[in-house]
């Protein structure tokens, strides 16, 4: 044993003896630091107290964000040990913090000590373990009303800048430790605001009092209402963004991930449930991952704590805090605390209060950094291994990376985005491929190969499984970046030419603008469409959209506009036709979208620019019900997209208040997943005569359910009992219970659209397969009246993750997307979740088509009906 892991194995045991000594009670209310801290070292009196700052002690009170980056702040003006930096900023502006700790030599030289860590993990150095430091990545409370991890970052930073002895003053100099207080500043903002103002001075122990009952929207999401830990891979949000940049920049050995659960639970850390985790995760990071649970257990029995592993929590979606890292040669480690929501909560095992939540977050945080670094070489030689490694075992795949390529720039470079950030080559090609009956088109195309240092997180990326061992899943198990962002892409053998230089944009056509033309036009294909057309309608800019294929005239000869084509022309302007054309070729290069100069109104095939196929745009007024019975994902991935991809200003209602909202300031209602449970029988009716009258509504999953169930929507969905039917019980015993659970399920895969091309809500989309994201076995039954069906699952819909057979051959066939006219508006129903965590760009935009594209829908949903409005439609032309 080294002169080091001696020392440390010490200090490890003084410090579990002095966490034995201290009286510990889970009742405590106000504990001071003596309930928190180990007695085996002294503290350093110049650095202060979280006390002295916040004017409370630690779980008195819920700290504010505000607060915790002041005390962050003065920390790092006290301390040698530590450096604090704003890596980026949150949807709400505030900071996100990353402090660097580790000893003041360290520091003078921190871009040496990051260059010797990071040549770990480069294969072509062949680096000196011995020579590199430990790199944590400590991070807290992803989820913002999951604070017992945040208020624990205040006591972990107060320990590393003042704690005095020979085991700090040796992990300060082997380590590096980033320390990440807040990954959700704003959802932690939020619920730090409830609980605190829900405190009363004698603590209300009641789980029904309102402080243990968030209202709408909880603290555990973020500004836009998603969950953050969902988002490692995908990276839609600046917190994830952020976060990314600071793992990449540094490649940690440890990545702590600390949660809460409920509050009848004890406490979790891993490993998880074995068979659920990840393949492509090392065996040895599950042995490391089971050496530092050992370490923790050691300390929380001397506490006489309860806690659990290995039976829950799967670590199989890589886009999760705790899996991420495992497949790049570190070890992510998930503890889940259970929670008192509030200050003080009752609980099957008596009342638990904040504190002591506070203290178990802390405390394994201690555990993790010396039982860590008491094994320091075994987690820097996985780190190598698993980089060296990667060579071999891209040469033994059959297969030599990815192509992928769409026409649509802007969601092509949505996905070069990504994988970007995760630091993966892309390289834009220079010739043709043909392949797999495709063509992927140079400057339109990229490669992929897998020869590169991240070739796990690339496999993981593409990967498009439909097989597991174990087909439990507690969360996604699919999530191809490819299908999510509706780009062909094949697995190639070869190497094409390419640019010497990654991530080159893609090439776009180029706007040869003619001054006073007849009219400008642009196509509806590109991702960035809708936004451009709603800033035109913004700026007072009248927009005629076409329903029909037109062919026109322009200077460098004719072009085919395909239906969903936008016009501006120079009838109906209300502005001078210069200014117009100031405003629109600005607008075009800000959206980065072809614009077409148009000389005559005369087409050469198709409709003629005053053809009634080519109607105009009317600037929408979107609402949209959120609050009780209304899933508060989905209707953030809905505000989201409207608001960040379109520009849409989208009015947001809660449930209890629509019968007192005026509706007739809307053109759209939108309904996204939920129960709608606070909504009267006179709020449906009222609905109704609104969309009779000229309203569009649009719903999706449950949303449209209850639509269908108000006869609004005039559609059928499956009922549960059939695919309770499909399953055979009778001969499962209770041990099969949660497989049987499992299977049930669709738990977060993707499927197969086959869409019909010619009707308006399709307008824009490359091909007739359509990649979409389905977490239910929401579907409907194919509608007796024609024209209404706009989208069916295949008939081997699953592309991606895990569905049980027998709910496969329930959906395969069935209606995904139905559309139809009620009165003199539109119902427009969606049996999936269309804009997924908000990465799903290939989908979200039938939301766009939804919104601008619904006058252009004819069909009635009665066969009667449809063909009145015909005869009507024919003797008024």
């Amino acid at each position: 044993m080294s002169s080091i892991t001696a020392l440390t194995q010490r200090c490890w045991r003084k410090l579990c003896f002095s966490l034995a000594v201290l009286s510990f009670s889970s009742s405590a209310l106000a504990a001071d630091l003596s309930y928190y801290l180990p007695q085996d070292v002294s503290y350093n009196p110049d650095i202060s107290t979280p006390e002295q700052v916040l004017g409370y002690q630690v779980g008195e009170w819920h700290v504010r964000h505000d607060q915790l980056v002041r005390y962050m702040e003065i920390l790092a003006e006290q301390s040698d040990r530590i450096t604090l930096e704003v890596t980026g900023r949150t949807h709400e502006q505030r900071p996100l913090l990353l402090l660097t700790v580790t000893s003041a030599n360290n520091h003078a030289n921190i871009d040496d000590v990051r260059q010797r860590h990071l040549a770990v993990s480069d294969a072509t150095k062949n680096a000196d373990t011995n020579k590199a430091p430990l790199v944590y990545y400590m991070g807290y409370s992803i989820h913002g009303d999951e604070s017992s991890g945040s208020n624990a970052a205040l006591l972990f930073a107060y320990y590393l800048a003042a704690a005095e002895g020979d085991a700090i003053e040796q992990v300060l100099q082997d380590s590096v430790i980033l320390l990440d207080p807040s990954l959700n500043p704003d959802g932690l903002a939020r619920f730090a605001s409830w609980a605190n103002q829900h405190r009363s001075q004698n603590l209300v122990s009641d789980p029904q009092s309102r402080e243990h009952v968030q209202g709408f929207p909880r603290g555990r999401v973020n500004h836009y209402w998603f969950d953050l830990n969902r988002d490692w891979l995908l990276l839609q949000h600046p917190e994830s963004r952020a976060r990314i940049a600071n793992f990449q920049k540094w490649m940690p050995n440890i990545l702590t991930d600390f949660h809460e659960m409920g509050t009848d639970s004890t406490f979790f850390f891993q490993p998880g449930i074995p068979s659920r985790t990840n393949p492509l995760t090392p065996e040895e990071n599950q042995r490391l991952t089971q050496l530092l649970a050992e370490k923790h257990a050691a300390a929380l029995d001397k506490l006489g704590n309860l806690y659990f592993t290995k039976q829950a929590f799967d670590d199989f979606y890589v886009g999760k805090g705790s899996t991420y890292p495992d497949i790049q040669g570190a070890v992510g480690i998930l503890f889940e605390q259970g929670s008192s929501r509030g200050h003080l909560q009752e609980s099957i095992n008596g009342e638990l209060s904040f504190p002591f939540t506070i203290r178990n977050q802390f405390i394994t945080s201690l555990t993790t950094v010396y039982g860590a670094h008491a094994n320091k070489q075994r987690f820097l030689d996985f780190q190598q291994r698993v980089f060296k490694d990667v060579e071999e075992l891209a040469d033994d795949a059959d297969f030599a990376g990815y192509l992928f390529g769409s026409e649509d720039a802007t969601r092509l470079e949505g996905m070069l985005d990504i994988l970007r950030q995760h630091h993966i080559n892309a390289y834009r090609l220079t010739d043709n491929v043909e392949i797999d009956d495709r063509t992927y088109r140079a400057g339109e195309s990229y490669y992929v190969p897998l020869q590169q240092r991240q070739y796990t997180l690339i496999r993981a990326i593409f990967n498009s499984d439909t097989s597991f061992p174990d087909n439990t899943f507690y969360d996604v198990s699919g999530w191809t970046l490819p299908m999510a962002f509706n780009v062909q892409y094949s697995r190639y053998d070869d190497s094409p030419s390419m640019d010497k230089q990654a991530w080159a944009a893609p090439q776009r056509a180029t706007s040869e603008l003619v001054p006073d033309a007849y009219a400008y036009a642009f196509n509806w294909q590109d991702y960035a469409a809708p936004a451009l057309l709603q800033d035109i309608l913004e700026a007072g800019i009248h927009a005629r959209q076409t329903a029909v294929p037109m062919t026109l005239k322009t200077a460098n000869g004719d072009r085919q506009l395909a239906p969903g084509a936008v016009l501006v022309t120079h009838a109906y302007q209300q502005q001078d036709w210069q200014a117009v054309q100031q405003q629109l070729a600005a607008l075009a290069k800000q959206h980065r979208i072809e614009l077409i100069s148009i000389d005559s109104g005369l087409a050469n095939a198709g409709a003629d620019m005053g053809s009634r196929d080519v109607r105009p745009v009317n600037e929408p007024a979107v609402m949209m019900l959120v609050g009780s019975g209304v899933n508060q994902y989905e209707a953030g991935e809905a505000w989201y997209y409207l608001d960040r991809h379109v520009g849409i200003p989208l009015s947001m209602v809660d449930t209890d208040r629509f019968s007192r909202v005026d509706l007739n300031r809307y053109s759209h209602i939108l309904l996204v997943d939920g129960s709608y449970y606070t909504l009267s029988e006179g709020d449906a009716k009222r609905l109704a005569a609104w969309v009779k009258d000229g309203g569009v509504v649009i719903a999706q999953q449950g949303g449209a359910e209850w639509l269908a169930k108000q006869q609004i929507l005039q559609a059928d969905f499956v009922d549960n009992q059939v695919f309770r039917d499909a399953f055979d019980t009778s001969n499962m015993s209770y041990a099969d219970r949660d497989s049987y659970y499992a299977q049930r399920r669709v738990a977060g895969a993707i499927f197969e659209l086959d869409l019909d091309n010619s009707h308006p809500l399709t307008f824009g989309f490359p091909t007739h397969n359509l990649p979409v994201f389905k977490n239910s076995l929401t579907a409907m039954t194919t509608s007796a009246a024609p024209f209404i069906d706009v989208a069916r699952y295949t008939e081997q819909p699953l592309l991606s993750g895990y569905a049980a057979k027998q709910n496969r051959d329930i959906i395969a066939g069935k209606t995904a997307i139905v559309a139809h006219r009620q009165g003199q508006g539109r119902v427009i129903a969606f049996a999936d979740d269309i804009n997924f965590r908000a990465y799903f760009w290939g989908t979200a935009k039938l939301l766009s088509n939804a919104i601008y594209l619904a006058p252009a829908i004819e069909a009635y949903a009665s066969s009667s009906a449809d063909e009145a409005a015909a005869d009507e439609a024919d003797e008024a032309h």
